[in-house]
């Protein structure tokens, strides 16, 4: 009987493991099938004329939306949503930024009123400052004696007379060394330094033709490095291209690129275009580039061209969704190949 109890209990804990586990993989697999299954839908709408710029982006993905709208004169606004909650931006970051707003100007209406006040300050000491008299300026002159004045400058001429007469007297009595001859030796001392200065400038010149002659040499070599690793490096690539693995690999990653461009191409469009230049040669010839990609818009795009006025005015509204199974499928098939891991191998190579 304690066998049979302790077996029963031990089944039940195993029903719920596996009842819990398949839940778990159930919930993960609905997860993964969703993602894969359900479309990215987005719209893009624009309104261009004199009066308004308008541009639309709505983008939404199961219960995510995201919605940009860009205005002439107001700017870019923007939010996501998840269900009806917005997720970002915040209202309360709103209100922060508007709080901090008006802190700063309620600080600069204050310090104006610092300024006027002080300003009022300095305008009161300035005029205190004019209604003060004026002191008389003293008279130092009266101080000073005329005698005194006299006596000083009798003084000063007495001195200048005699050292004049002292100077005199020394020249008459040695008149030869006044005059400086100049000497033959002085003469060679002056002619030396110049010869070596010139010597000096040509060592210098010389000395820098070889400083860039030695730097003109390393950067050739840098360049005929950098030219040969290029080299060896283009080799390798045309070597890894003649691969037949890696030439399946591409044709596969081309086709994925392709599939991906036909998920994103929008199901639903349509525009109009008003288009004049300044002359009616050049709006022709705008024209007439623009017929050459005639095939890629001639379905959903009108054009009018306009030989008289200079007006550009348009009109755009896009839609479409985008299916990640319709590429991950590909994509995933192609990993589990053994031509991509042996693509991949030799391409860390390179």
């Amino acid at each position: 009987m304690i066998l049979v109890s302790v077996g029963s209990v031990l089944l039940t804990i195993l029903k719920v493991i596996g009842i819990i586990l398949l839940c778990v993989f159930g919930l993960v697999l609905l997860i993964v099938l969703l993602v894969l299954f359900c479309p990215i839908s987005y719209r893009i709408s624009a309104v261009h004329n004199e009066k308004e710029t308008v541009a639309d982006v709505k983008v939404g993905f199961l219960i995510i939306k995201a919605l940009a709208n860009f205005t002439k004169g107001e700017g870019l606004n923007y939010s996501v949503k998840a269900l009806f909650f917005k997720v970002f931006p915040r209202d309360g970051a709103k209100e922060e930024d508007d709080g901090e707003d008006l802190l700063e100007d309620y600080l600069a209406e204050h310090d104006d009123d610092d300024i006027t006040i002080d300003l009022s300050d300095e305008s009161q000491e300035s005029s205190e400052s004019e209604d003060v008299p004026e002191l008389p300026e003293p008279d130092f002159e009266s101080d000073v004696s005329d005698e005194s004045l006299e006596d000083e400058s009798l003084e000063d001429a007495d001195f200048s007379i005699d050292q004049f007469l002292e100077e005199e007297d020394s020249v008459s009595e040695n008149p030869k060394e006044e005059i400086d001859e100049p000497d033959a030796s002085e003469e060679s001392e002056d002619k030396i330094p110049f010869k070596q200065k010139i010597s000096d400038a040509m060592d210098k010149a010389s000395d820098k033709v070889d400083e860039v002659l030695d730097k003109t040499d390393q950067k050739v070599d840098e360049v005929d490095k950098k030219y040969n690793e290029a080299m060896v490096k283009v080799d390798h690539v045309l070597q890894f291209l003649d691969r037949d693995y890696v030439e399946r690999t591409i044709k596969r990653v081309l086709n994925i690129v392709k599939r991906l461009f036909g998920t994103i191409k929008p199901k639903k469009s349509k525009g109009y275009l008003h288009m004049g230049l300044k002359s009616s040669a050049d709006t022709g010839m705008m024209l007439g580039k623009i017929a050459a990609f005639y095939p890629m818009y001639g379905r959903w795009l009108t054009i009018e061209p306009d030989f008289y006025n200079k007006v550009i005015e348009g009109e755009i509204d896009i839609k479409g969704r985008i299916y990640l199974f319709r590429v991950v499928g590909p994509a995933l098939r192609m990993v589990l190949t053994r031509d991509f891991w042996r693509t991949y191998k030799l391409a860390k190579k390179i």
